[in-house]
């Protein structure tokens, strides 16, 4: 039996909207109210769908937390996979193309600061979001230990996860400033150009 179309949609590709609805609506209220007085109610009152909607998709508060953050963790780890294959100018110098990833993030993150509040302060909440950010955290890690390697010459291997951890830890603090401050303490290509240079220099001592 053929799949009952409704205002265009199929019923998955209607869940699927209200999934993505939820989620945005999660990352608002988390960011805006905090995790602690972020509601279900709040977040259905945003996305304009009704508790029962809510509950057939995520089967609690903290379950759609987790999922928010995820998504973030996926545009991320997506964003930096499509600035690594980009043909930028001068894509064969490594640290033009590590200043594009560099660059790709530092705009994507500033771009919408909630994507901070709610990845890298309000997961501090609880000890099991603790646990989901240094997790998430990590595969940051990995990915500036990747892009560290590609500055380095070849047959140079040596390892990279501790300055990538320190970078990324630093990086981290950089973010939450820019969500928290009035105003940035750096202009933003400042910013990138002394990554650029940080992670050059590190890779390479």
């Amino acid at each position: 039996m053929a799949e009952r179309v409704y205002a265009g949609m199929t019923a998955q590709e209607r869940s699927s909207r209200r999934f993505e609805q939820l989620l945005d609506a999660g990352l608002g209220v988390f960011a805006d109210r905090g995790w602690a007085n972020g509601t279900v109610s709040d977040v259905c009152r945003v996305a304009g769908l009704s508790p029962r909607y809510f509950y057939e998709l995520f089967g609690s508060r903290e379950d759609l937390f987790h999922a928010v953050t995820a998504r973030i963790a996926e545009d991320v780890r997506e964003l930096v996979r499509r600035a690594v294959s980009s043909d930028p100018p001068a894509s064969s110098d490594p640290e033009a193309r590590a200043r594009a990833v560099l660059q790709a993030l530092a705009d994507w993150f500033t771009a919408d600061p909630r994507t901070i509040r709610v990845a890298l302060m309000e997961s501090l909440a609880t000890p099991e979001f603790r646990g989901r950010r240094r997790d998430l955290i990590e595969s940051f890690g990995v990915l500036a230990a990747q892009l560290m390697r590609s500055l380095r010459g070849p047959g140079d291997g040596r390892d990279l996860t501790t300055s990538a951890a320190v970078l990324t830890g630093g990086l981290v603090e950089v973010l939450i400033g820019y969500a928290t401050d009035p105003g940035p303490p750096v202009p933003l290509d400042s910013l990138v150009e002394h990554l650029t240079a940080l992670y050059t220099a590190a890779a390479r001592m």
